[in-house]
């Protein structure tokens, strides 16, 4: 539990009933009822059946986010939520009044999805079927900067990030537990977002989550982030034993919120392959191959 999830919970639990609709302002609003207006939306109205507009602002409010984003320079942001898939919710907040991509500070498309185990993943041995929140698509990125030598394009990038992903983790937990879902299932188009979400993302299949604990211990010591981003994305990290290039494929971690899957993964089934992790340097990154991608690049985030 890190620090956002012990403020976070705190703030919720100091909330008592009180209808959302009834006076926005109001201090003392349930986490139950945080994002329910029940006067006169209708439930399909509500971004994930459960969230009201004015209750997302409510909890950026509450949590500080607002605050935070005005720190970054975001100082009108909008929530528009886009219902009109029934089995796929749309959340954009924009910075201003100016609807565009280029004004996107935060878009997050998520849906319901029942899970056979197996299904989902061959090497994932739980048993049971899940309900999941599965993440289709999350865009966190500031339009009002832009990139620096220090912080320098990542693969994907448009606008340099957000900077809020601890913060969003947490209230992913909390969300998933006023859900009511067995998990938070998210699939990560980059080795760079799965290394990054697996600080609270846990791969379903063991394997990967051992492949990428052991990538990152041979690497996170000696390369910055952007470095072993773009060396995943070029083909440029070597499994020295085989000389072989690391090839990333997309496969689904989770945030394990009911309590039988979270025990799961800290069974010895799961960490048996989880945490095997050799003592020896495994991955290495070919700098040469690397340099040279990146002088082709008509604009290369950084110098090698």
């Amino acid at each position: 539990m890190n620090k956002f999830d012990r403020k976070y919970q705190k703030l919720a639990r100091k909330i008592s009933a009180l209808d959302l609709t009834s006076n926005f302002s109001q201090e003392d609003l349930s986490w139950d009822d945080f994002f329910i207006d029940r006067s006169s939306t209708n439930s399909t109205e509500l971004f994930l059946g459960k969230y009201s507009k004015d209750g997302i602002k409510f909890i950026m409010e509450r949590f500080g986010l607002d605050r935070q984003a005005r720190h970054l320079g975001i100082r009108h942001p909008a929530v528009h939520v886009d219902t009109t898939d029934p089995f796929q919710h749309k959340l954009i907040i924009y910075n201003g009044r100016t609807l565009d991509r280029d004004h996107i500070i935060m878009e997050f498309v998520a849906r319901y999805q029942h899970l056979k185990p197996k299904d989902v993943d061959t090497e994932f041995e739980y048993t049971n079927h899940l309900k999941v929140l599965t993440v289709e698509w999350l865009l966190l990125q500031n339009p009002k900067t832009k990139f620096t030598r220090h912080k320098p394009r990542l693969p994907g990038q448009i606008h340099p990030g957000l900077g809020m992903g601890d913060e969003l983790m947490a209230l992913f937990t909390l969300m998933g537990r006023h859900l009511k879902v067995d998990g938070i299932i998210n699939v990560p188009e980059y080795f760079h977002t799965g290394l990054l979400f697996s600080k609270r993302f846990v791969f379903l299949s063991p394997k990967i989550q051992a492949q990428v604990h052991q990538v990152s211990r041979d690497l996170w010591k000696k390369y910055r982030l952007a470095i072993i981003a773009w060396a995943s994305a070029t083909g440029c990290i070597i499994d020295k034993r085989t000389g072989e290039t690391l090839e990333w494929e997309p496969r689904r971690q989770i945030i394990p919120i009911q309590g039988q899957l979270r025990q799961y993964f800290k069974s010895e089934v799961y960490q048996s392959i989880a945490s095997q992790c050799s003592d020896e340097e495994i991955f290495i990154i070919d700098e040469t191959k690397l340099k040279q991608v990146l002088s082709e690049m008509d604009d290369p985030p950084f110098q090698l």
